[in-house]
């Protein structure tokens, strides 16, 4: 749903819960400007060309169109929603001395080196470059990823900018975002195959954005490598999750045995 669309449906309740009337309120201050500035998440369409293009040779040139592309049609998207794309950021993770790494050894270290990731690092290295001679402003830097990156510029001015990205991480952060991951809309074209759309849309109050982050903390991130609390899933971490900013802390606090792992994953886990 788009954010207009969205802050008229709140509009037309009567009544509405403290997070429902937040809500609605940061709506329609997002809404009441059409410029936006873009804050896109690079490094999963970096690695959707390296995926797309695995079986073809390594071609910079035209994985770097390719790359440009993804990003102008997701740009065409969100002005046909009725925004005015007034400037783009780039982030890339680029970091060779990450933090998280020097606090958990182990971070990410599940995740196997292919060709494809291979191939996605060498094509982000030629963006970075290819963008930043061409004037466009590029996000890196040695210790964080672009995810922090996004999350400390998502701050400064965040009624004007709005977040692109398909990473769950990301909706800890207050504000707009814009989600690049194409699903199947249930049509089919001329040709029988499936139409796919932009997940699209979405709003996060601040609210939501912590609730999120210690649900997190409860299940862990298997995709980063990091362990939440044993025997708790999706549904127990809402369960717990509930009551008072400080009963929800302290019911967190309460389903972790070590402290020690407890503060560690704060320091992983939060944007």
């Amino acid at each position: 749903m788009k954010p207009q669309d969205e802050l008229q449906a709140l509009k037309s309740h009567i009544k509405l819960t403290e997070n429902g009337a937040i809500r609605r309120d940061g709506l329609e201050l997002f809404c009441s400007t059409i410029e936006k500035v873009l804050l896109i998440d690079a490094d999963s369409l970096l690695y959707n060309v390296a995926y797309v293009n695995k079986d073809k040779d390594l071609n910079l040139d035209y994985w770097y169109a390719d790359f440009l592309a993804q990003v102008q049609s997701i740009g065409n998207r969100i002005e046909a929603d009725g925004f005015a794309v007034m400037n783009i950021v780039y982030y890339f993770t680029a970091c060779n001395n990450n933090f998280r790494n020097e606090l958990l050894p182990s971070y990410k270290a599940n995740r196997e080196t292919t060709l494809t990731s291979t191939n996605a690092r060498r094509l982000m290295y030629y963006c970075m470059g290819c963008l930043e001679n061409s004037g466009v402003t590029v996000w890196y830097n040695d210790k964080l990823e672009a995810d922090d990156g996004i999350s400390l510029d998502a701050i400064i001015g965040s009624n004007d900018r709005i977040i692109v990205n398909k990473d769950k991480d990301l909706n800890q952060i207050e504000g707009s975002h814009f989600d690049y991951y194409k699903v199947k809309t249930g049509d089919v074209d001329e040709f029988g195959y499936d139409v796919k759309d932009y997940r699209g849309w979405s709003y996060t109050t601040k609210q939501e954005g912590y609730d999120l982050f210690l649900k997190q903390m409860l299940v862990g991130d298997v995709s980063d490598n990091i362990k939440g609390v044993k025997g708790v899933g999706k549904v127990g971490a809402n369960k717990i999750v509930t009551g008072s900013n400080f009963e929800k802390l302290l019911k967190v606090a309460r389903s972790y045995k070590d402290m020690e792992r407890m503060r560690l994953n704060v320091k992983l886990m939060r944007l």
